[in-house]
């Protein structure tokens, strides 16, 4: 039945939320190279040949492992009377960008066929997974069937008439996937080994297994192929899955204490107490710091003529634990009045964040306007009634948290200040700012508080975001293509160069693996204007003949 092949031998809240589906394609992959020697008739080598090998598709016959170098992989019975035989293979594939704690959607492997099969050729097959981490390579010193196995199984009874080379899939596999990615071992990136393996189905004039393309496959001229390896044709695994979205809620938090001297009506010093502060929330009135300590915060325009002012204020939130490369699905400050407003008291506010790897704490020596700031804005205008110790959010700042976590120093655990700026609105009887409660929040007893600190009313920077970018970075076919991306980062026009001519398809995915621009040419070259896509990283990837080669860019 087998043929030999002949040429080619802070507050983190530990809540899981679900995003979007995410599909993940994965191939076999070239994990290295072996030089064939072509002979003629007479068998006297006339030339040599450099060929791309998998040891990540293998196959066993009963207890002894078959070349790790073969045209197809097969499994099933073989049961012909005194030469009976169980076939498994195995397939591993790497680099499954998979985060832990994702859900499992559907899984399959599809495969495409080395032979024709009829519907009388039964082939009774299990599929497992190896219990591993990470699983490794095939090599012809272990069994296939020595690794251990997943709990999960499926069963697969092959029932169907199958041509010659066309495409088939596994019944869904998500339930092994699934007990792969929740062990804890499991880190993104890692790889999965699959074993499918026959079953005595007693004697039978039938060949109960089937045979499909390995990652060495050659169409072989002689049963109507051209005599070429087939990328296309490599046995790929396919995923479906939900990823995982964190929040994260993070506080203004103590910087450092002072001592508050209590004094009398005659104002004698009849007490102190040392209190906590922070220097993570201040204030700016038009270019002068105001006092890093108070109970509450401004933002916005005080217009009395004669007496105007722009009111900023600064909000740092230390331990950022978002990891580089996160996609923010959804980010806003949450803050607490700290006096009633009306409707008439309208603030036009604009939110940026200073653009810092790792935003320092204000200080009276340097103004909150004097830091760089960030591309993305926000503009907040504040028209609602606001009562005493509300709760409030700003409008969506996911832009600008993705900016500062794309930024190429940005490391998990870093610090984000925001500065929230109101503008000259004119001459108006109105009072156009807002405040809100600071760290050093009190309570005041003339206006029916408790005298006390409340910790909950203290500004809170809420972020969910996910980790799926990875997945566009998996090469799709076993051998890259190349070629060349520049300017990056780039502000207009990009360009691609191919190594060869041909068809090529460029598509410029967004974080959320959403295709953002999509172009096709034949020639060497591909430019195309950038100019009306958001700045952030995006991911181009280029597809020709079969093959893939994906790259990360940003646009400013």
């Amino acid at each position: 039945m087998k043929k030999s092949l002949l040429i080619l031998t802070v507050m983190l809240v530990s809540i899981f939320t679900f995003g979007q589906n995410v599909k993940l394609e994965i191939p076999i992959v070239k994990t290295g190279e072996t030089l064939i020697y072509v002979e003629d008739d007479n068998d006297v080598v006339i030339d040599s040949i450099t060929v791309s090998i998998s040891t990540d598709d293998a196959e066993q016959e009963n207890d002894e492992m078959d070349t790790l170098i073969d045209d197809d992989l097969d499994a099933g019975w073989e049961g012909a009377d005194g030469d009976a035989n169980i076939l498994t293979n195995g397939l591993r594939f790497q680099n499954i960008t998979i985060p832990q704690g994702a859900t499992i959607d559907s899984a399959f492997i599809v495969i495409t066929s080395h032979e024709p099969k009829t519907v009388e050729d039964v082939a009774k097959l299990t599929i497992a997974a190896e219990a591993a981490d990470n699983a490794p390579t095939f090599t012809m010193e272990s069994l296939i069937t020595a690794r251990t196995k997943t709990a999960a199984t499926v069963k697969w009874d092959v029932a169907e008439e199958w041509g010659l080379w066309t495409t088939h899939k596994t019944p869904d596999v998500k339930s092994i996937v699934q007990e792969i990615i929740d062990r804890s071992g499991w880190s993104l990136g890692n790889s999965i080994a699959f074993m499918i393996s026959g079953e005595n189905q007693g004697v039978t004039e039938f060949e109960n297994a089937r045979e499909w393309e390995s990652f060495e496959n050659i169409a072989d001229p002689e049963e109507g192929g051209d005599g070429a390896n087939h990328a296309e044709r490599v046995p790929r695994l396919v995923i479906y899955y939900t990823a995982p979205t964190y929040t994260l809620v993070v506080p203004i938090l103590k910087t450092g204490e002072t001592l508050i001297y209590v004094e009398d009506d005659n104002d004698v010093v009849i007490d102190s107490i040392t209190i906590s502060i922070s220097t993570d929330d201040a204030e700016q009135e038009n270019d002068e710091m105001d006092t890093l300590i108070d109970d509450d915060l401004d933002a916005g325009w005080e217009g009395a003529d004669g007496d105007a002012n722009i009111l900023v204020n600064g909000l740092r939130f230390q331990n950022v634990t978002i990891p580089k490369g996160a996609i923010i699905e959804t980010a806003y400050l949450e803050i607490t009045s700290h006096e009633p407003k009306t409707v008439e008291d309208v603030a036009k506010l604009t939110i940026v964040a200073e653009a810092a790897d790792n935003a320092p704490t204000f200080t009276m020596e340097s103004l909150i306007t004097a830091r760089t700031k960030t591309a993305a804005t926000v503009k907040w205008d504040v028209a609602e009634e606001w009562g005493l110790w509300t709760t409030h959010k700003t409008p969506e700042l996911k832009s600008i948290v993705q900016e500062i976590v794309n930024r190429s120093g940005w490391t998990s655990g870093n610090a984000i200040a925001f500065i929230v700026s109101g503008e000259n609105q004119g001459v108006t009887e109105f009072e156009n700012a807002r405040e809100w409660e600071s760290f050093e929040n009190i309570a005041d007893p003339e206006e029916g508080g408790d005298g006390a600190n409340h910790a909950e009313r203290v500004p809170k920077l809420y972020v969910t975001f996910s980790m799926v970018t990875a997945i566009h970075e998996s090469t799709i076919y076993s051998d890259a293509l190349s070629m060349r991306v520049y300017p990056n980062p780039v502000q207009s026009s990009l360009t691609v160069e191919f190594e060869n001519q041909g068809l090529s398809k460029v598509m410029v995915y967004d974080q959320l693996g959403r295709i953002a621009k999509q172009i096709s040419t034949e020639n060497l070259t591909a430019t195309f204007d950038v100019q009306n896509l958001q700045a952030g990283m995006y991911y181009i990837k280029v597809e020709q003949n079969f093959r893939t080669a994906t790259q990360k860019i940003i646009i400013e």
